[in-house]
């Protein structure tokens, strides 16, 4: 796809930093996916290794000792890509599970926390939803930060899948949310793509990311930007995966996303 008439997306979700999360586990297998998302166009991304919020709480460091660990290991990656040429440039970023609002307003007072180089942070609320996942996002944002909610088409309230008007909620409160890639392609099953389609097709969708995990779980922005592409969602695919990315990456609003209707299934 990298050719000046295709789209160049940018990912903002994914788990390519070596060996610090269930992402890739060496700098080879960080390596060989980089270069497959350069063949696929992509040339800015941030990596996203997993962060457990609820360390804050914890009173010998292990927040700071976990940031450490990821910020090294980035760094590591940077230092082996300096030699490579066409890679994507990576920025520094987190997948942060919050599960509370007290939290959320501990954890945000840390200035290393969140996409380097802006206001915006990447959250998750933890599969199994807690009670209060639109304070999470008001806390957040009184945090003077911009949450992005990651994969909300996967949550579960108790046994059964988030409701859309849950969903909602986090976006009334302040949160743009990221679908991710995988479930466009059928990755979680029917129900998660029904509903992650929906949040496309109703406007609600502000980002789409691949939330690859190296050998375990890998995703091709291209494959899915040709999804979105056949079902006549061209537009919206430009905007989700090009356009409101980068405007993360460069600290400006994202902008709104049109609705997409469908077509009838034949």
């Amino acid at each position: 796809m990298a050719d000046s008439d295709a789209p160049h997306p940018i990912d903002l979700h994914n788990h390519l930093v070596p060996g610090v999360d269930d992402g890739a586990r060496t700098t080879a297998e960080s390596l060989l996916f980089l270069r497959a998302f350069a063949e696929d166009g992509v040339e800015r991304m941030a990596v996203s290794p997993h962060l457990d919020a609820r360390l804050v709480h914890d009173s010998t460091g292990a927040l700071y000792q976990r940031l450490d660990r990821l910020e090294n290991a980035f760094r590591d990656l940077e230092t082996t890509l300096a030699g490579e040429q066409g890679l994507p440039r990576l920025t520094f970023s987190q997948e942060i599970l919050v599960p509370d609002p007290d939290t959320a307003t501990l954890l945000f007072s840390e200035p290393r926390i969140g996409i380097r180089g802006t206001n915006y942070a990447t959250i998750e609320f933890g599969f199994e939803l807690p009670d209060d996942t639109a304070g999470v996002v008001r806390a957040v944002r009184d945090a003077g930060r911009r949450p992005i909610v990651v994969h909300p088409e996967r949550y579960r309230r108790g046994t059964d899948p988030v409701e859309l008007e849950e969903i909602r909620s986090w976006k009334e409160a302040g949160a743009i949310l990221q679908v991710n890639g995988g479930s466009l392609l059928d990755g979680y099953g029917a129900g998660i793509a029904q509903l992650a389609w929906t949040l496309i097709d109703l406007g609600l969708a502000d980002l789409i990311g691949t939330d690859h995990h190296g050998a375990s779980r890998p995703v091709s922005p291209t494959a899915v930007i040709r999804k979105l592409q056949s079902r006549g969602a061209g537009e919206q695919a430009r905007i989700l995966f090009c356009e409101n990315p980068g405007r993360i990456l460069d600290d400006l609003d994202t902008l709104p996303v049109p609705p997409h209707i469908a077509p009838p299934a034949s």
